[in-house]
């Protein structure tokens, strides 16, 4: 299993990739002062500028523009509390990286130089998660929102495939849908499913402080609940607060700001949910079966 770091890595390393076949088998330049070629104004931004692209060129420069956005945003998401030197040293590298995808002019005299600056761009963005301090190295966070729970409610019976210990984290989005749940809801069977994961969750508090963990299973699993909701404004751009699905997101997230060198998964059945965490890169998991269910 990855970590938050790991899965950030693979995803550097697909974007890498396609900015290897943009700059190495679609792109050209030329010395903008060259008299033979093209004559233009001269900026400070560098003496060398990009042929036109054609249409196969064009088709990737798109998609690694967009898929390039995405893993900056979640980027900035995870390391907006880092110091002001080091959000200096993500911003430079992010201008390195959408200058050289947007293929505005340069210095570089050859695509090659191009994509070796950009690479070391890249790779300093990940490099920059390795400030972040995560207390738990190694451990495994699964995040069930509420479809997960009510599927299945024996959280003591909770297990995962080649999993021998983990913790299970409840979000303050989460506990709000359930709770409202087993009054509002106008199906008695949720109702009641819902009445009984909330006074389940009491009880484990009867164990210790849920929102430092307490045991679940002896050695094997543990719960524990976060106390705070997360701030939309710090979280991806396209979020909206008022959503349900984007809070439960924002607070994964959340959660893997705070264990970078961790296993972080969400657990939903909820295939929008799961479309937007796929967007989001933020990897899931369906929840365990349980042992009632038809």
């Amino acid at each position: 299993m990855k970590t938050v770091t790991d899965n950030l890595q693979e995803t550097a390393d697909e974007i890498n990739g396609m900015l290897q076949t943009l700059l190495l088998n679609h792109s050209s330049l030329y010395q903008r002062n060259d008299h033979n070629g093209p004559v233009v104004i001269i900026s400070a931004h560098g003496d060398y500028a990009y042929r036109e692209l054609q249409e196969a060129g064009r088709q990737i420069q798109a998609k690694l523009l967009e898929e390039y956005r995405r893993f900056n945003s979640l980027l900035k998401t995870l390391l907006r509390e880092q110091p002001e030197d080091v959000l200096n040293q993500l911003s430079e590298a992010e201008t390195v990286m959408l200058r050289t995808i947007e293929q505005q002019h340069t210095w570089c005299k050859t695509t090659q130089e191009a994509f070796a600056r950009a690479t070391e761009s890249l790779q300093t963005q990940i490099t920059l998660l390795k400030n972040l301090y995560d207390p738990s190295t190694g451990d495994i966070f699964y995040v069930p929102d509420t479809n997960a729970l009510l599927y299945n409610p024996a959280l003591e019976r909770w297990e995962f495939d080649g999993v021998p210990s983990f913790a299970l984290v409840l979000t303050p989005t989460i506990l709000s849908e359930v709770d409202a749940l087993k009054i509002n809801h106008r199906n008695e069977t949720v109702r009641q499913k819902a009445e009984t994961l909330i006074n389940q969750i009491k009880e484990f508090r009867r164990r210790g402080r849920l929102t430092e963990g307490v045991t679940l299973v002896k050695g094997k699993s543990t719960i524990l609940a976060i106390a705070v909701e997360p701030n939309m404004q710090d979280s991806l751009p396209w979020l909206d607060s008022t959503n349900n699905d984007d809070r439960f997101l924002a607070a994964v997230i959340e959660i893997m700001r705070l264990r970078p060198r961790s296993v972080v998964l969400a657990v939903s059945r909820d295939i929008n949910f799961q479309n937007k965490a796929e967007f989001a890169r933020v990897p899931f998991v369906e929840p365990p079966e349980s042992i009632t269910a038809p």
